[in-house]
């Protein structure tokens, strides 16, 4: 087994400590995720560990032949490569043995009649057959594959940026290494490619560090949870769900503490505050008790505060976004095609659909910012629309923070009538002072992204438009962003790979598919993708433009009646349905009261999963049914 140890590991960035000491191992066979608010440190930590920058102090110890493999959120890439050699770029023998192999490959199929490459072809294929080498290659053809890398002689410079993220993901994936070192591997990669690399990464054979904000990933891809924040490290051994058990309960037993801390706090604060003529020893261990009192309750209270969505919303009116028979092409694609739906109050849309095709293009269609190629699309005259796409190039890298947002207005009003200052609503948001002064460009990512949403929610929006969101957020920030969509009165439309911030935020999807065709569905994202796996043609009741409609009609003419077990399923089905209904409360409700029990909320929450899908199959069959009592 072997391991990287980190001792005492300190490193600042100007004024600010981003390691304070930190102390880790990683072991082979750890899967661990590394968590904690934007602007922490996470990804110089990563970078540390993979020697690609520098720290303060401290040690790093790993055996001589320890090999390390880094991802970054954004890979930077030798334009002036092919894909093929890029991906194989690696000082790996194996690897460097599979590059010549495959560029003896396609030479010989560029130009099969010339003997060169058919001896260099030859001699390559006798050397994979040593050491391996045709296991290695089946196993990076086949993440190539699931990385919808098919054009290895490509170069780099054509790819898009979801392409070489990709690339990127498949460079680190082939070299195998002892430690792989992941930092956002789910951005830009559409389900399909989510859910393989998680089964991919269950059976790694090395150590894994990775920063996601995609939960549902972090649950299934780690043992080991590491939350980074005011320069330290603290552990938690467990997937996600096991973090957030024990953080509660640290939550719950800080709280108890916390009343009588701040009872000592007081009696202290009042002995300094009448002074002391003579700094006996006695008192200064006194003064010196009293500080570290101080800052214990100081860092307390700043961990604990919260970034506040407190923003009001202007009024909407009844008509808001109506669409009729829309078709939107780009290029010499279609993206979508007679589309019909008049958006209300209240409604949350997810856009769904390969990368690719087009679901970017069809929110900046709703936006305006795209034009329609037929059909008749009307936006209602009290529509305040707020678009958080996935650059944020509207920032001005050069500006400073305080001065950006004092450029919208000085003082807004929250949702109770305050009216608040712009440094103290930078300050709500988790812009401490000591950052108002701070160009833009000097931000983290993830802090430009906080930025970013800060401007455009404080505009007071009633429709909102999200392109992928959970980008570069962490999770603390999107936690407290569903919650505020979870009260929002207007319309949200969101595009998204993230299954867990679907699932939390939209209860309607449209799937866009490729050649303007689309289906409307109505319900959660994890339940549809169970759906599609399992019957995809037969069980989906969705709205689609498929049909036309005089076929629809048809069939409402010639639908068929129930049968004899149809007639005794309909007469029971709602006291079923209701019966789910409350059997999954009850567990709910009892879930509440095992706090401390991780391994029973586990079986708990297995179980009201699968109640919510038995609950979904009877809500199929009650319309299925329903249609046919009519």
């Amino acid at each position: 087994m072997k391991e990287l140890k980190i001792t005492n590991l300190h490193k600042t960035y100007g004024t600010k400590t981003l390691l304070g000491g930190v102390d880790l191992s990683i072991r082979t066979g750890d899967r661990i995720g590394l968590i904690g608010p934007n602007g922490t440190g996470k990804s110089s930590l990563l970078k540390v560990i993979a020697n690609i920058d520098t720290y303060d102090e401290g040690e790093i110890l790993k055996p001589n032949d320890y090999r390390i493999g880094y991802l970054d959120q954004h890979p930077e890439l030798d334009l002036d490569k092919t894909i093929l050699e890029t991906v194989y770029d690696s000082p790996a023998p194996q690897i460097q043995k599979l590059l010549r192999y495959e560029k003896a490959r396609l030479d010989l199929e560029n130009d099969p009649e010339n003997p060169t490459n058919f001896d260099r072809f030859t001699k390559m294929s006798d050397e994979m057959n040593l050491n391996n080498g045709w296991e290695i290659e089946v196993n990076a053809k086949t993440i190539l594959s699931q990385l919808g890398l098919n054009d290895l002689n490509r170069l780099v410079s054509t790819c898009s940026g979801g392409e070489r993220k990709r690339i990127g993901i498949a460079q680190v994936l082939i070299s195998e290494p002892d430690l792989l070192i992941l930092d956002e591997p789910t951005n830009h990669l559409d389900i399909s490619s989510i859910q393989w690399l998680e089964k991919y990464l269950a059976t790694y054979k090395g150590a894994l560090l990775l920063v996601t904000h995609d939960r549902y990933f972090l649950e299934r891809s780690v043992n080991k949870i590491v939350e980074l924040n005011f320069g330290q490290l603290r552990e938690y051994s467990g997937n996600y769900q096991d973090y957030l058990t024990k953080r509660s309960e640290e939550a719950a037993n800080n709280e108890r503490m916390q009343e009588k801390q701040n009872r000592l706090f007081q009696q202290e604060l009042s002995w300094m505050r009448k002074g002391a003529k003579a700094r006996t020893t006695k008192q200064q261990a006194r003064i010196n008790r009293f500080e570290d009192l101080k800052g214990s309750i100081e860092s307390r209270n700043q961990a604990d505060e919260a970034i506040d969505f407190n923003f009001d919303q202007q009024r909407i009116g009844q008509r808001i976004m109506d669409l009729e028979n829309v078709t939107v092409e780009i290029g010499d694609k279609t993206v979508i095609e007679n589309f019909t739906k008049s958006f209300i109050k209240g409604e949350r849309l997810g856009i769904i659909g390969e990368n690719g095709i087009g679901k970017s293009t069809f929110l900046n269609t709703l936006a305006g910012l795209h034009p329609i190629t037929s059909g008749m699309y009307e936006i209602g005259q009290t529509v305040k629309m707020a678009y958080y796409r996935q650059l944020d190039q509207d920032l001005p890298g050069e500006m400073r923070v305080l001065k950006y947002l004092t450029q919208i207005a000085d003082e807004f009003q929250t949702d109770g009538g305050q009216s608040v200052s712009a440094a103290s609503m930078l300050e709500q948001f988790n812009f401490p002072r000591v950052t108002h002064g701070t160009q833009i460009k000097y931000l983290s990512g993830g802090e430009r992204r906080r930025l970013y949403l800060l401007t455009l929610l404080i505009q007071e929006p009633n429709v909102l438009f999200l392109d992928e969101p959970t980008n570069d957020l962490d999770i603390e920030t999107l936690t407290v962003l569903e919650d505020y969509l979870d009260s929002f009165v207007g319309v949200i439309i969101i595009v998204s790979h993230d299954r867990y911030f679907i699932d939390k935020t939209v209860d309607q999807l449209l799937d866009i598919q490729g050649e303007g065709k689309f289906k409307l569905i109505y319900g959660n994202y994890s339940d549809y993708l169970n759906t599609q796996s399992k019957a995809p043609a037969q069980t989906e009741k969705t709205e689609s433009n498929d049909a036309p409609k005089k076929d629809n009609e048809k069939v409402k003419t010639d639908k068929k009646r129930m049968s004899y077990n149809e007639k005794k399923e309909w007469a029971t089905i709602e006291k079923d349905i209701a019966e789910t209904e409350a059997e999954i409360e009850t567990t709910q409700a009892e879930m509440a009261t095992q706090g401390s029990d991780a391994y029973r909320l586990m079986e708990l929450q297995e179980k009201v999963e699968s109640l919510e899908l038995a609950l979904l199959e009877y809500y199929e069959r009650y319309e299925y049914l329903s249609e046919l009592s009519l």
